[in-house]
């Protein structure tokens, strides 16, 4: 899940992080460096834990997995399976940006600098559209300006 890209897994759990959620907790040292804790679940004792910006705690199943479960959006913040949409600020998957299908309300997964891609294409096509609105403009202000004169 974490290859070629910086893991947010790798984020050590204090032995004070999401103290509200397990109050049965167990704490233990890890590597002679840290303090954290564990839980016991049915038989055996878990430490499987992301302790997300806002100290809440979610499992590492939950992590990267284009929802933000943390509420905070720090269980989504360090992954690079996803893309965010500008706007909305919502999650697709990698594959879902550059595919030609819109899937951000903003066109942002698909008109960026890494799709290559704008909305208008060609230089003849930017030109007719840049001279259909200033015309637009212009006649626009003269329909204005007889309509004021009849007031």
């Amino acid at each position: 899940r974490c290859s070629d890209s910086i893991c947010p897994l790798t984020k050590p759990i204090k032995y004070d992080s999401c103290s509200s959620q397990f109050p049965d907790r167990v704490y233990t040292l890890v590597n002679n460096e840290y303090l954290t804790f564990v839980t016991k679940v049915r038989e055996s004792y878990q430490n499987n834990y992301f302790s997300c910006d806002n100290n809440y705690c979610i499992t590492y199943d939950k992590v990267c997995n284009l929802v933000d479960d943390c509420g905070d959006g720090s269980d989504e913040k360090r992954c690079t399976n996803h893309f965010q949409c500008e706007s909305t600020k919502t999650f697709i998957a990698k594959t879902s940006q550059c595919n030609g299908v819109i899937n951000c309300n903003d066109l942002s997964d698909e008109c960026n600098s890494e799709c290559g891609k704008q909305i208008i294409e060609g230089t003849y096509m930017k030109g007719l559209s840049w001279s259909i609105g200033t015309l637009a403009v212009l006649l626009n202000s003269v329909i204005i300006y007889q309509n004021f004169g009849s007031l």
